[in-house]
């Protein structure tokens, strides 16, 4: 997997960062008001696809483990599945495949959407007259208090961030040397990768690893 983390994942890799570091510094900024934290995993219980290039950067970080961590991630995988709770909309949902006792198994690569949750996420919509208005929405859970919602200038761009993504997805499918690589995922209609379908191969990789 080398020829995948050398190139064509770089972008997708620097786009993680970046809004982890941006998480961060919301979070360190209105942590009175925010309730995220290890433990919480309202924002878990939902089915997921992810782009092409999030599902191989995390093939990638697992081949990268050391042989003891790869023994304990596909020990946890083969743990039971959590029952099914209320997610953060108050709808009794499956949790997602890689969660595990309200913690994520592959949390170093998770995926963008997963680096952003509890953030205010701006993004924008049009309403019954088709005008475009700003729409800013956050987890329930975060800025309860009066006056805590953080200023405009704390909001996360979610159309600017969605498009950084298909870029970074773009130049992925572009770089990424198929005919190199012995690993092929599943992909849909919208040539998306289920969580459901990748952890399955992870299983398969794992057990051959370890």
């Amino acid at each position: 997997m080398s020829e995948i983390s050398s190139n064509s994942i770089q972008p997708i890799l620097n786009l993680q960062d970046n809004c982890s570091d941006f998480y961060k510094k919301i979070n360190e900024k209105y942590s009175a008001h925010m309730n995220c934290k290890q433990g919480c995993a309202s924002c878990c219980f939902v089915n997921l696809s992810i782009f092409q290039a999030e599902a191989y950067r995390i093939l990638v970080w697992i081949f990268s483990l050391e042989s003891d961590k790869k023994q304990e991630l596909l020990e946890v995988l083969k743990q039971p599945m959590q029952a099914k709770e209320k997610n953060f909309q108050n709808k009794l949902t499956s949790p997602c495949v890689f969660l595990r006792n309200n913690s994520c198994s592959i949390y170093e690569a998770r995926p963008t959407i997963c680096r952003t949750q509890g953030l205010p996420l701006q993004y924008k919509q049009a309403d019954k007259e088709n005008n475009i208005q700003i729409t800013v929405d956050h987890c329930p859970l975060n800025f309860l208090d009066q006056d805590s919602f953080p200023n405009k200038n704390d909001w996360l761009d979610l159309d600017r961030l969605n498009t950084l993504q298909s870029i970074a997805e773009n130049f992925f499918v572009k770089n990424f040397p198929k005919n190199k690589s012995k690993i092929q995922l599943q992909v849909d209609n919208n040539q998306r990768v289920s969580l459901v379908s990748l952890q399955k191969e992870i299983l398969k990789i794992l057990e051959n690893e370890v």
